[in-house]
């Protein structure tokens, strides 16, 4: 068999499309190799999201242009949103790749593949096509969680996003097909599921009839031998309070909600077009905690982007304390090509940028660490999905909440199966606990 070796850089999304390459080709005949020298095909699923990922990228083709030179017959191929972005850089600084092709083709890419080893000069695949569910996925262990691509794209137009051009528009797959994915993985062993989409809680309002996130949940709750369902990433401006209901009242449905807010200030929110306020996005938090009291919330923040003052932050860090997330993922702002905010002239300087991804973080840490303590002294059920990092003796899970948990299983095979674990001590990005009898 010929020997495929995968990179993968981003987000969930590339991570479930890495593995529906992986499955395709497989029914090509290639297996995975974790050694890029013993590969015959080596593919970077890529993204574009920030300039510093495109980095690793351009990095990684330095260092696999040694191995071409070795190996002519060798074909490296970049695929993903990077691929669809910056395919004329791609040529320009790596003219040695032999496949570049946007997420739309990746249904196509044992054909890709094929005229690729052809050796006729680059095989380019960037145009928009039709959304194709694939559901074919490589041969593993048992997989107890999952992620299931159930929309793509974005029409939201953030000035600072490449999402719509990378992605396209937001398109929906069927409830059916999701629900057959799902019931397949269920049969392999999948006790968990991650709902995935650009704007995840728009899902449903392009199909013919028009459906909802809170219908596709209730679906995907009545199929025998899941036990948890998440869904990210989620849009306030999308964010109804029948999908709120849901998330209270589906029963496999986790309490844990990822919201971006990117900022705390109206004015960078508006020059953003992220399509909401900070009061309305307050509105929203206050809707959550009052239907559903044990929430768990994370979100995403930009500092640095163009025109934000002090002031602007001092806002933005205002909002951490007032809301209390569990989690912050915190970004400098990246000048993206193609974007409005890339042509904005006040942009802020990099060393500034530093000093408050720094300060953003050191306050979201302090906030999450306090709504850690909390859960101390309480039991919990955790889904047990391996063993602890830092001792193979010990299991490891993750409460419906999202928190990583630590134990001693006491001898016991706990793998796959939902416990209840006392909660006994809070660390900084764990919880230790003891099982319960």
């Amino acid at each position: 068999m010929s020997k495929l070796h995968l990179i993968t850089y981003g987000c969930q999304m590339n991570e479930y499309d890495s593995e529906r390459v992986a499955g395709l080709l497989k029914q090509e005949r290639y297996e995975l190799t974790d050694r890029p020298e013993d590969a015959d095909l080596i593919l970077l699923n890529t993204c574009s999201i920030r300039e510093k990922a495109e980095d690793k990228v351009f990095s990684q083709l330095g260092i696999l242009r040694h191995l071409k030179r070795e190996r002519p017959d060798l074909v490296i191929g970049v695929m993903g949103c990077m691929a669809q972005l910056q395919k004329g850089r791609i040529q320009e600084r790596a003219p040695y790749v032999d496949l570049v092709f946007g997420s739309p083709a990746i249904s196509r890419v044992a054909e890709l593949v094929g005229r690729a080893k052809q050796g006729r000069g680059p095989v380019l695949e960037t145009g928009e096509g039709a959304l194709v569910k694939i559901t074919a996925r490589p041969e593993g262990g048992q997989r107890l969680k999952a992620f299931v691509t159930v929309m793509e794209g974005c029409e939201k137009y953030c000035t600072f996003c490449v999402v719509p051009t990378t992605r396209g528009r937001e398109r929906s797959h069927p409830p059916d097909t999701i629900v057959g994915e799902i019931r397949g993985l269920a049969e392999a062993g999948c006790r968990e599921v991650t709902l995935l989409g650009q704007t995840v809680n728009a899902y449903g309002r392009d199909l013919s009839p028009p459906t909802d996130l809170a219908a596709l949940l209730e679906r995907v709750n009545d199929i025998d031998g899941i036990e948890r369902i998440r869904f990210t990433t989620s849009n306030p401006y999308n964010l109804t309070p029948r999908l709120i209901r849901a998330i209270r009242d589906v029963p496999k449905v986790c309490e844990y909600l990822h919201l971006p807010l990117q900022s705390g200030s109206d004015r960078v929110l508006e020059r953003m077009n992220r399509g909401y306020s900070r009061a309305r996005y307050l509105e929203l938090i206050a809707e959550l905690q009052a239907t559903i009291p044990d929430l768990a919330l994370s979100t995403d923040l930009i500092v640095g982007f163009p025109g934000e003052t002090e002031e602007d932050f001092e806002r933005t860090v205002a909002m951490v304390e007032e809301v209390g997330y569990d989690n912050v993922f915190a970004f400098r702002y990246s000048r993206r090509p193609g974007t409005p905010a890339a042509e904005m002239d006040d942009q802020v300087p990099e060393e500034v940028k530093a000093d408050r991804n720094r300060r953003i973080l050191e306050t979201a840490v302090r906030v999450g660490a306090a709504r850690s303590q909390r859960l101390e002294g309480r039991t919990l059920p955790v889904l047990v999905d391996g063993v602890a990092r830092k001792n193979a003796g010990e299991a490891a899970g993750r409460t419906r909440c999202n928190r990583v948990v630590n134990f001693d299983p006491g001898g016991r095979d706990l793998l796959g199966r939902v416990v209840p674990v006392r909660v006994v001590r809070a660390l900084p990005h764990s919880l230790r606990g003891e099982l319960e009898a």
